[in-house]
């Protein structure tokens, strides 16, 4: 009957801290799920509200434990379907030079002042096309954008 206590105990506290727990951001390293889009990849993430001019300038990392510098952002646009990219620079040292590339930014998460591409590996990233603005236009510095939140990869 003694050893019955911790056990108790133990179970107690494990089931009042497992609501907590389920409700915590996805780890960085994430990928969506197979077969679930980036928007709903996003709603699981608590997306927060960020003004599009305070994601100027943040670094881009890969989520894995060496936290690799991927690029940083050179702004945020929108194409004719309405659907919103990070314009960053890929490719370079320590996130700078490189090409330009927009990548969708339901592929990305915040991560306190930095920004990860947890949708997307480098390989795949290198593969898209280099950015040109013909058919986007800029998000205005005040817009309110929807990002989803990592905790950290390592």
């Amino acid at each position: 009957m003694p050893h019955s206590i911790p056990i108790v105990v133990a179970t107690a506290i494990m089931l009042a801290i497992a609501p907590a727990c389920a409700q915590s951001p996805m780890p960085g390293g994430m990928p969506p799920p197979a077969g679930m889009s980036l928007a709903e990849s996003t709603a699981m993430r608590f997306p927060q509200p960020v003004r599009a001019g305070d994601l100027a300038h943040r670094l881009i990392l890969q989520p894995v434990e060496s936290q690799i510098i991927l690029g940083r952002v050179r702004s945020v646009v929108r194409n004719a379907q309405g659907d919103v990219s990070v314009v960053m620079n890929f490719g370079g040292f320590y996130g700078y030079g490189g090409r330009l590339i927009a990548v969708p930014i339901d592929a990305m998460v915040l991560l306190g002042d930095e920004m990860e591409v947890v949708a997307y590996t480098p390989k795949q990233l290198a593969a898209f096309a280099t950015f040109t603005p013909d058919a986007t236009t800029p998000v205005a510095d005040d817009t309110i954008l929807k990002v989803g939140l990592a905790k950290p990869s390592h």
